[in-house]
C-alpha cells in the first residue's frame, strides 16, 4: 500500500494566524516593533532564514526551532487553531485504506502530540517527529529518513505547503504533493481541498 508523511502547520492545520499572533505578542512583550504578517510567513516557509533573529532580535538562537523558550506564547495562541475542511475525514479515509500515516514538523517534537489529542487526529498517525537537539529541521530529509525505517511499505508520499517540505521531499528523492487550500489555482502536484489529495494520493497506490 501506501506511507504518506504529512506536515502539520498550513497542511492539516490553519495555524499561521495563531503563528503571527504569538511572534506579535512575544515581540511585544520584548520591546519590539510589529512585524508584518507576511515578512513572518516567509521566514517560517523559506529554508535558510533565522527566524529567531527575524522573530526575536536574537543572534545565534541555540535551537532548531524558533518556539524552543517561547512555548508558553505558542500554546496559548494555538487554542484558536483549527484543522482544514475536511482533514478527519481524510485521515480516517486513508486509515481505511491501510495506509501507514506519519507527521514530520518542523515544530519542537514534545508538543505535537497534545496539538494532535486537541484536534482528535492523533489516533491517526503510526508515526511522529518533531525537531529536537538530534533531529534536524526540514528542509533537511532526516525526519523523512528516521519515519521510513518503520514504514512498512515501498511507495511514500509527502505532503506539505511549503518550500521546506518540498526541499526534504525532493532531499529525500520522494513524490511532494503541496497543499493549497481553498485556492482556485493550483499546479499539477497541488491540491485544493481533502477529496483532491485522495484522489492524488490513489494515483501513488501500487498496481496490482
Amino acid at each position: 500500500m501506501l506511507n504518506v508523511i504529512f506536515d502539520m502547520d498550513g497542511t492539516l492545520l490553519d495555524s499561521e494566524d495563531s503563528i503571527c499572533a504569538a511572534i506579535a505578542e512575544i515581540r511585544h512583550d520584548r520591546h519590539l516593533p510589529p512585524l508584518s504578517k507576511s515578512t513572518i510567513q516567509h521566514a517560517i516557509h523559506t529554508p535558510g532564514v533565522d527566524c529567531a533573529k527575524i522573530f526575536y532580535e536574537i543572534e545565534n538562537f541555540p535551537h532548531r526551532s524558533y518556539k524552543v523558550g517561547f512555548e508558553a506564547y505558542f500554546k496559548k495562541h494555538y487554542e484558536q487553531a483549527v484543522l482544514f475542511k475536511g482533514v478527519c475525514e481524510m485521515l480516517a479515509s486513508c486509515k481505511a485504506k491501510n495506509y501507514f500515516l506519519a507527521l514530520a514538523s518542523n515544530a519542537p517534537h514534545d508538543g505535537l502530540q497534545p496539538i494532535l489529542v486537541r484536534h482528535n487526529i492523533a489516533e491517526y498517525f503510526d508515526s511522529i517527529i518533531g525537531t529536537n537537539p538530534s533531529i534536524e529541521s526540514k528542509p533537511s530529509p532526516m525526519m523523512i529518513y528516521k519515519i521510513l525505517e518503520s514504514a512498512p511499505f515501498k511507495q511514500t508520499v509527502f505532503v506539505g505547503n511549503c518550500a521546506k517540505d518540498e526541499g526534504a521531499a525532493r532531499n529525500a528523492k520522494i513524490p511532494y504533493l503541496q497543499a493549497k487550500w481553498g485556492s482556485d489555482e493550483k499546479k499539477e502536484n497541488e491540491f485544493c481541498n481533502a477529496e483532491e489529495l485522495l484522489a492524488k494520493l490513489k494515483a501513488y497506490e501500487p498496481r496490482c
